[in-house]
């Protein structure tokens, strides 16, 4: 009776070992990261879901005369063409709240304190001589000079730039999106408990406050963002089971939009300027649980109708539209398995810069960004009015960057 005892004991003991090295094995082993750049760099095709977006990696570097800038200089192009390509910086202070607007990206300063706009010139210009300190987010409205500025004790400003006046918010709300009109707003309402939690729309100033939807204790799955049409106020997602979850539009007047099933987890989505398109990620056991992107109709009647894999293991806010049909991407290069459960892996990896054309679904390599800085890990991206210049922040450094496009 004893041996037996023993052997269950190790038996159990063996399969708990198994059990932690499986998990060990599929969702925390890394892969390799090399630390020198080759100047022979061929990055060909798109890879497929679940493999490696590159295996060359640019070295992070402070010095502006780092050797393999010396090295390798006659090979960095200036304007974006599948190769190694020069990345400008901005300014020289770190930026947050970078946004493109109807009249240009706009961004906050963090230590001038102040808000600025690259002009025609790519040029940073001061939006006005008011200092706000410590913003700790800020959402822009695409209509006039309006923002949302969030302070890091829960109070919320809507502050306008064009007559300097600004309104406080009631801090129970989080979580804004404003409409495409710039006239109102959704929110979260999160009181003291899960049952006061809402969905709720209400004018930029704070004023005439609605309810759309009681959100509960599933706050973390509603993804506030008005859609470009104004008819759909947020995305709830929900686990159908281990490798899929149900996406609900919530509408603003309790329309019964059709609900679309991912095949996934960890759904982010973002929209297309006029909503015809939702470019969305999921992760799943078939990609190594790297993040995916997606493709699917963006019309509110027929939301989630069509659904075509791009490809590309990257999120949507490393993504940015340029029009209806133009995407550009940050890939990280190299991303480990797992990945998608824990996206801030990602910024351990430098980028690589895609084009996809959503008309055929074409995709193309146009850059691997070196600077000063080394190889960058990108993020806000966004397009010059005139299509000739890439816009992106970068992770580590937090300055704001730009490549040439043409």
């Amino acid at each position: 009776m004893n041996i037996k005892k023993i052997l269950l004991v190790i038996a159990f003991v063996i399969f708990i070992l198994v059990m932690a090295f499986a998990l060990y094995w599929v969702f925390f082993r890394t892969t390799p990261k090399p630390n020198t750049i080759d100047p022979n760099f061929n990055p060909g095709g798109v890879p497929g879901v679940g493999q490696n977006t590159g295996s060359n990696v640019v070295t992070t570097s402070t010095s502006s005369n780092s050797p393999w800038q010396t090295i390798f200089k006659e090979k960095i192009s200036q304007v974006a063409n599948g190769s190694l390509t020069e990345v400008k910086n901005l300014n020289d202070t770190k930026v947050s709240g970078v946004a493109k607007t109807n009249d240009g990206v706009k961004y906050y300063d963090e230590a001038k304190q102040q808000f600025f706009r690259i002009n025609g010139q790519g040029k940073p210009e001061l939006l006005t001589d008011k200092k706000f300190f410590q913003i700790s987010n800020v959402l822009w409205s695409p209509k006039d000079d309006k923002a949302i500025l969030e302070y890091p004790d829960g109070m919320n400003v809507l502050y306008n730039f064009r007559t300097n006046k600004q309104v406080t918010l009631p801090p129970e709300l989080a979580n804004f999106s404003f409409a495409p009109s710039g006239q109102q707003i959704s929110a979260t309402w999160l009181g003291n408990n899960e049952e006061d939690n809402w969905l709720i729309i209400a004018n930029d100033d704070g004023s005439g406050l609605g309810l759309i939807e009681p959100i509960g204790d599933e706050v973390n799955d509603v993804a506030v963002g008005f859609s470009p049409d104004g008819q759909v106020a947020a995305l709830f997602r929900k686990s159908v089971d281990l490798q899929r979850q149900e996406v609900y539009p919530i509408g603003l007047h309790e329309e019964n939009f059709n609900s679309f099933v991912v095949n996934g987890s960890g759904f982010v989505s973002s929209w297309s300027p006029q909503g015809n398109s939702l470019l969305y990620s999921v992760y799943s056991e078939t990609t190594d649980y790297l993040p995916n992107l997606w493709v699917t109709n963006g019309q509110s009647s027929r939301l989630g109708d069509l659904k075509v894999s791009l490809n590309l293991s990257t999120w949507p806010d490393k993504c940015t539209f340029s029009g209806e049909n133009t995407l550009y991407c940050a890939v990280p290069q190299g991303l480990p398995r797992g990945a998608g459960l824990y996206p801030e892996i990602a910024n351990d990896y430098p980028d690589n810069f895609y084009r996809v054309d959503l008309s055929t679904g074409s995709k193309t390599l146009i850059a691997s960004p070196v600077g000063d800085l080394g190889g960058y890990t990108a993020y806000n991206l966004f397009v010059s009015a005139d299509g000739q210049f890439l816009y992106f922040t970068d992770q580590d450094s937090g300055l704001l960057q730009s490549i040439r496009l043409r």
